[in-house]
């Protein structure tokens, strides 16, 4: 495997695990959030489903946003 070649699979290795971690990061973050405003307000399970979506639409999002911007 050609130098270039190697450098090029390790990019769009990389590129693929910073999308999966930012969009896991992202969900958790809502999960935790929506946990923490259900825990507030006695709200279960309202604020854990808005919060999760929210947080996986944002990941979503953030995916979109990297890979349109690396092509």
């Amino acid at each position: 495997m050609k130098q270039e070649d190697r450098r090029q699979l390790l990019a769009a290795l990389s590129m693929v695990g910073n999308v999966g971690i930012g969009m896991v990061a992202a969900a958790a973050v809502g999960l935790f959030g929506g946990r923490f405003i259900d825990n507030w307000l006695d709200s279960s399970p309202w604020g854990t489903v808005v919060g999760t979506l929210l947080g996986l639409i944002a990941g979503l999002w953030s995916a979109y946003k990297r890979v349109a911007r690396d092509e």
